[in-house]
C-alpha cells in the first residue's frame, strides 16, 4: 500500500492512557506529511526529468545513428568517386597512349611514304641524268661526225679548188 501525505494527515491513533502527548504526534505527523509532500514532488519532478532526459537521450542516439549511417554514407561515396575517378583517369591514359600510339604510326607511314618518295625520285634522277648524258653522247657523236663531214668537205671542196686550179694552169 502506497502513504500519500493526506493519508499521513488523517491518520487516527487512539489515546490510551499513558499514550504519547497528542499534540506532539499531530506535530510530528504534520512535519512528516510536508516532508513526504516535499519528496513526492522532488521524485515527480525527477521522474519528469528523467524521462526529459531519456527523450533527449534517444533524440541523441537517433541523431547518433543519423550522423554514423550519413558518415558511411560519405566514405561509401567518397570511395565511389575515388574509384570512378581512377577509372576515369585509365580510361583518359588508355586513350592517349592510343592516340599516340594512332600518331606514332601515322608518322612511321609518313615517314615511309616519304623514303618511297625519296627514292622514286633518286631512281628518276638517276634515270634522267642517263638520258641526258645519252641524249647529250649523242649530240657529241653528231657534232663530231658532222664536223668530220665538214672537214671531208672542206678538204674535196680544197682538192677540187686545187685541181681545178691545176687544171686552170
Amino acid at each position: 500500500m502506497r502513504l500519500s501525505p493526506l493519508d499521513i494527515q488523517s491518520q487516527q491513533f487512539r489515546v490510551k492512557m499513558r499514550g504519547y502527548e497528542a499534540r506532539e504526534v499531530d506535530n510530528f505527523l504534520e512535519l512528516v506529511a510536508a516532508e513526504f509532500e516535499e519528496l513526492i514532488r522532488e521524485n515527480s519532478k525527477h521522474k519528469e526529468k528523467l524521462v526529459r532526459l531519456t527523450n533527449h537521450l534517444d533524440e541523441l542516439r537517433q541523431r547518433e545513428q543519423t550522423l554514423k549511417e550519413t558518415m558511411i554514407t560519405a566514405q561509401k561515396v567518397t570511395e565511389d568517386m575515388k574509384i570512378a575517378a581512377r577509372k576515369e583517369a585509365e580510361m583518359i591514359l588508355s586513350e592517349a597512349e592510343l592516340k599516340a600510339e594512332r600518331m606514332i604510326e601515322d608518322a612511321h607511314r609518313k615517314l615511309a611514304a616519304l623514303n618511297d618518295q625519296i627514292v622514286e625520285i633518286k631512281r628518276l634522277r638517276a634515270h634522267f641524268e642517263t638520258q641526258v648524258r645519252s641524249a647529250a653522247e649523242s649530240h657529241l657523236k653528231i657534232l663530231e661526225i658532222s664536223s668530220e663531214e665538214i672537214q671531208e668537205e672542206m678538204a674535196r671542196s680544197e682538192n677540187v679548188k686545187y685541181l681545178v686550179s691545176k687544171d686552170k694552169e
